[in-house]
């Protein structure tokens, strides 16, 4: 194994980890904002998960692209959070964050196997006659 190839493993499990980080904190800060349940604990892993993104863009490396975008979208997110934490989201606010999200998903799966496939789209799917 090369010292290349043991970077980019790294790199990536890195990008992997920041990433299902941040799927996991979207999903609770929208499960808190549909539930109308408080935000302080997502607001805190946010804040963290930005710091953590913003350093890993900084130290560069093989996925530095895919990195500060991850940064860029956590700092949507977190802002996000901050604000549904104490007045009405805007749509624009929204808008801005589930584009920050889909262009780290593009992003992330540059460098990931996609993790979605439709249930039609290999050949075992069942055909209706």
């Amino acid at each position: 194994m090369s010292i290349v190839t043991s970077e980019a493993t790294v790199a990536e499990g890195e990008l992997k980890s920041l990433y299902g980080r941040y799927k996991a904190l979207a999903i609770s800060a929208s499960a808190a904002v549909i539930l109308e349940a408080p935000l302080d604990g997502v607001a805190v892993g946010a804040e963290q998960l930005l710091a953590d993104c913003r350093a890993a863009a900084r130290a560069g490396g093989p996925h530095a692209a895919q990195l500060a975008v991850c940064a860029s979208a956590a700092s949507s997110l977190y802002d996000l959070v901050v604000r549904a934490g104490g007045h009405e989201v805007l749509e624009a606010e929204l808008d801005r964050a589930r584009a920050s999200h889909r262009e780290l998903r593009r992003e992330v799966w540059n460098v990931v196997p996609c993790e979605y496939v439709p249930c039609c789209a290999d050949d075992h799917h069942i055909h209706r006659s």
